[in-house]
């Protein structure tokens, strides 16, 4: 029974705070339309900076919005835009908000927050940057962006941290260039493998992949001639010859050298068994 009479309660506590809050929304709603279709500019621009200061982003934009066009060319355009590029960015809608705050910056290169809205243009083409495994169009225009930054503002106390991203947004990029080179070599295209893991270490001289690669080029040259005709097996095992030598000339202890080791040592006998048939 004190269950029961504890759950009443509880549901009618819940019932009484679902009511209130219901109360509240209806009022605030009531309230907001009316500001809209009242309330005068220097109202809604009152409400808008009140809405944005408790977090209410949605109604502060959609007041911003009117009050850009109402307030062109006056004093608070400027005030009124830094924020609209903001609330943007709170709700994450990084796309708006990167072309915002890079408006901003723009069309007010003295303001005291030009410099920090072609940052934040720029961080929110970093947020939209997709994973590796996809299109890295997005990658590439966020170091762009990040570039331009550190290029107009060299001596920001931003540009460590835009470094740093660059440098996050490249490894990416880095990474996506190797993954697709590893493809080649896993779905059995041999020659593009090769061609392709060479080209990775030729543009990215400093991968942190680049022994990987090699070793794969080293695997891709074996396997390629493994499964040539006879007439050309001779040349492809002399090129997986000259990949080990180069992998192991720079890699003397790599983790892949003992496994490098012995498809050498296979080459070797494949091709000794070539030159007594």
């Amino acid at each position: 029974m004190k269950h029961l009479i504890s759950f009443a309660a509880m549901f009618k506590n819940s019932l009484y705070i679902l009511i209130i809050t219901g109360i509240l929304l209806v009022t605030g709603c009531s309230r907001f339309n009316k500001l809209v279709k009242e309330g005068t500019p220097d109202d809604k621009y009152k409400a808008a900076q009140q809405y944005y200061d408790k977090g209410d982003y949605y109604h502060a934009l959609q007041l911003y919005e009117e009050l850009i066009v109402v307030f062109r060319g006056n004093t608070k355009i400027k005030n009124l835009y830094y924020h609209y590029a903001y609330a943007h960015y709170y709700e994450k809608d990084y796309v708006l908000a990167s072309y915002h705050f890079k408006y901003f910056a723009k069309t007010f290169p003295r303001d005291t927050n030009a410099q920090e809205s072609l940052y934040m243009s720029a961080y929110c083409k970093y947020l939209l940057s997709a994973h590796y495994n996809l299109d890295q169009a997005s990658t590439i225009k966020a170091i762009q962006e990040m570039q331009a930054f550190i290029n107009a503002y060299p001596n920001s106390d931003k540009v460590a941290e835009a470094n740093k991203i660059m440098d996050e947004l490249r490894a990416k990029l880095i990474k996506k260039d190797f993954e697709i080179s590893k493809l080649y070599y896993q779905t059995e295209y041999y020659r593009a493998a090769v061609s392709s893991l060479n080209q990775h270490i030729k543009d990215y001289p400093s991968s942190p992949y680049k022994e990987e690669c090699m070793y794969l080029i080293i695997k891709a040259n074996y396997d390629y001639a493994s499964k040539s005709i006879l007439k050309k097996q001779r040349e492809r095992y002399n090129n997986t010859i000259i990949a080990y030598n180069d992998y192991i000339s720079k890699f003397p202890a790599g983790i892949h050298s003992k496994d490098a080791l012995k498809i050498f040592r296979n080459t070797q006998q494949k091709i000794n068994k070539l030159d007594t048939n």
